[in-house]
């Protein structure tokens, strides 16, 4: 990305961040990739567990309920024997390689 696009992006997104309730621009395209997903499930963690999700979040560049559902998702294909353990082992590690491939890409 060059120099005056990355400059263009940080001076939209900082406008963004500041009125946030603007209407949306004419020809934005507006998307919810979540969309689809309508039950929101409410677990009691304390506060060193959230710690340690938000850390190992923060390390695989997601958010922290990003992470988690992906976790629930392989868990239920081993539960259902879609794929087993290592496939289920390799799907984070492709998380994971994805993350440093956007780290990588910043420098």
């Amino acid at each position: 990305m060059s120099k005056n696009i990355k400059q263009r992006v940080a001076e939209e997104a900082a406008a963004s961040d500041a009125n946030p309730d603007a209407p949306t621009p004419h020809g934005a395209m507006v998307s919810r990739p979540n969309g689809s997903r309508s039950t929101v499930y409410s677990i009691r963690l304390n506060p060193d567990e959230v710690e340690a999700v938000q850390a190992l979040a923060d390390a695989a560049g997601l958010p922290p309920s990003t992470l988690v559902r992906s976790w629930i998702i392989d868990r239920m294909r081993i539960e259902h024997g879609e794929i087993d353990e290592a496939e289920a082992e390799l799907h984070a590690a492709q998380r994971h390689l994805a993350h440093l491939e956007r780290h990588l890409a910043r420098r």
